[in-house]
């Protein structure tokens, strides 16, 4: 699965994510300015909610983008294991600061939610962020519309921020 062809980013290739794609997601999320976007603060809680996202490799609904030969982004449909909500995933979506702004994300949403639809013939996906995220409109762009806001629902030295909710039909 490539999107070379597709988005017009030479040196750009999607892949089905392989457990080592953790490692990488964990060398960014220890970037203060990455980890203000995430619900997590001690190596442990970072550990654990990384081996969580890449744990769904083995699915088949996780996706990695690699570009010029270096991971630079994972995206991840968090498949719901019961039948009367299988019809929606929540999705999970992290690019490295030395990718962001390159068409990166894009890409990774585009086959995100291609996957949903043809593979996993899912009807709603949906995201939680925070306030501030610069990654609002992207969520934007691909038709996410807020559903809920919790206010004061994160807490760190900075101050609190709220999560927002936001879904898409497909």
């Amino acid at each position: 699965m490539t999107t070379e062809h597709k988005t017009g980013i030479p040196g750009l290739e999607i892949r089905f994510t392989v457990p080592t794609d953790g490692t990488y997601m964990q060398q960014w999320l220890n970037d203060p300015k990455i980890l203000r976007g995430f619900p997590l603060k001690t190596e442990s809680e970072i550990r654990d909610a990384v081996n969580f996202w890449v744990s769904f490799y083995r699915y088949h609904s996780s996706l990695t983008a690699v570009y010029q030969g270096e991971v630079a982004g994972v995206a991840t449909l968090i498949l719901n294991p019961y039948i009367k909500v299988a019809h929606h995933a929540l999705i999970s979506i992290i690019v490295g600061e030395p990718y962001r702004n390159k068409g990166i994300g894009t890409a990774l949403m585009n086959n995100l939610c291609h996957l949903a639809k043809s593979r996993f013939n899912l009807e709603v996906l949906y995201l939680e962020v925070y306030e501030e995220n610069p990654a609002i409109s992207l969520y934007q762009r691909f038709g996410f519309v807020e559903v809920g806001r919790q206010r004061r629902f994160y807490k760190d030295e900075l101050g609190y921020l709220a999560k927002i909710t936001m879904e898409k039909d497909l």
